[in-house]
């Protein structure tokens, strides 16, 4: 026979340990950006980019990447001419950072996510 102490703490463990797996995730987890970024876009929380306008200086920028939300996200640098810069930025999980290095010229570029159902995730980059 089992004891009701025994099924208590059982119980107990189950429930925290399913409660922690139900966390929503719209808490940001420490992510660690390199001191030399130029450039620091961030997805989420939500389906949405932390700005809608971002700024850079033209010429080799490194650009990072952070994830402040449960769910993937990428991040495509589209010139003026609407060519895709090479380098698609991706983060799968809360707190992941992707880093990139781009050539920007000066102009205005779009910041999109390419993951289907992210449409609304734009933003303007004005490179100077």
């Amino acid at each position: 026979m089992i004891s009701r102490s025994l099924v208590s703490t059982t119980l107990a463990a189950v429930a925290a340990l399913a409660l922690s797996a139900c966390s929503s995730g719209g808490a940001s987890t420490p992510a660690t950006v390199p001191a030399d970024v130029g450039l620091e876009v961030d997805a989420g929380p939500g389906i949405k980019f932390g700005s809608t306008e971002y700024t850079a200086t033209a010429g080799t920028v490194k650009v990072a990447y952070v994830n402040h939300d449960a769910q993937p996200h990428s991040l495509a640098i589209v010139a003026a001419d609407k060519t895709t810069l090479p380098g698609l930025l991706r983060v799968n999980a809360n707190g992941q950072v992707d880093v990139g290095t781009y050539n920007l010229v000066p102009g205005t570029y779009r910041l999109l996510c390419l993951i289907p159902g992210h449409d609304n995730m734009r933003a303007t980059l004005t490179v100077k």
